[in-house]
């Protein structure tokens, strides 16, 4: 890690995004589903992750309300599709301290990843609910994509 006070700013603007984020998702899904969404959380990583750099947490970011379950999923789609991700930022950073939200739930996520696609597949089922599901997701990354170039002063790469 080559600047810890650009990674702990980093760590805080995932952090606030987050605790704007899961609240949003869980509004938006059938009751049946918000357990499901809850166990999966990973602000509890990020809490981890402050608490080791004696960093308080932020206070949650704004984020518009998601329009409904076909929403919610294409929201999921881009945060699970982070925690796939955030092995790969886990390696790279190696022995640096408070990497537990890139971490996250290590060789599970990989699994963790093939269920949300499975449920996208049985939970998507008309074309209409893909198209909410794929602009929700659009509308979620340049959120938290926003975030970080605000909390961070500095452009993220277009992906």
């Amino acid at each position: 890690m080559q600047d810890p006070a650009h990674y702990a700013r980093v760590l805080q603007a995932l952090a606030a995004f987050l605790a704007a984020w899961e609240p949003a998702a869980a509004a938006a899904l059938p009751a049946r589903w918000q357990p499901w969404l809850q166990a999966r959380s990973r602000r509890a990583f990020l809490r981890q992750d402050l608490d080791d750099l004696g960093i308080p947490a932020p206070p949650a970011a704004r984020m518009a309300p998601l329009s409904g379950p076909a929403a919610a999923w294409g929201s999921i789609y881009v945060m699970e599709g982070s925690a796939l991700g955030g092995q790969f930022i886990a390696r790279a950073l190696g022995r640096a301290r408070a990497t537990a939200y890139f971490q996250g739930w290590g060789e599970g996520t990989g699994a963790m990843w093939r269920e949300v696609r499975g449920l996208l597949q049985s939970e998507l089922a008309t074309p209409a609910a893909i198209a909410q599901a794929c602009t929700a997701a659009r509308h979620t990354f340049d959120t938290l994509s926003s975030l970080l170039e605000t909390r961070l002063h500095e452009r993220t790469p277009a992906a």
